[in-house]
């Protein structure tokens, strides 16, 4: 005696590829890249980069302390547009931080 399941949808194993494999998390990682490139301009945005969320805080590494300073002058309109933007990821704060 064989049992049949229905056919799953190609939503659903989609879905569970992008979780298995990390996908949905390489996607978000590039978003909250592109939206930190976009507020702070094409002239730092090459020293940026875009970490981890962490309990809320995203943290953001510099390449040099005068990013940095520049970073924490434009926080207010970063936050304000990743809030917008993604408000799924739940950022209620940035750490900035000069990569070692």
């Amino acid at each position: 005696m064989t049992i049949h399941r229905a056919p799953q949808s190609l939503g659903s194993l989609l879905s569970q590829l992008m979780s298995r494999r990390g996908y949905a998390q390489v996607i978000a990682d590039n978003e909250l890249q592109a939206i930190v490139e976009s507020e702070v301009g094409s002239g730092l945005s090459a020293s940026v980069r875009a970490g981890k969320v962490r309990a809320g805080v995203l943290q953001v590494f510099a390449t040099d302390s005068v990013a940095l300073q520049e970073l924490t002058f434009r926080k207010r309109a970063i936050l304000t547009r990743l809030q917008t933007d993604m408000p799924a990821s739940k950022i209620t704060d940035i750490r900035f931080r000069v990569q070692s």
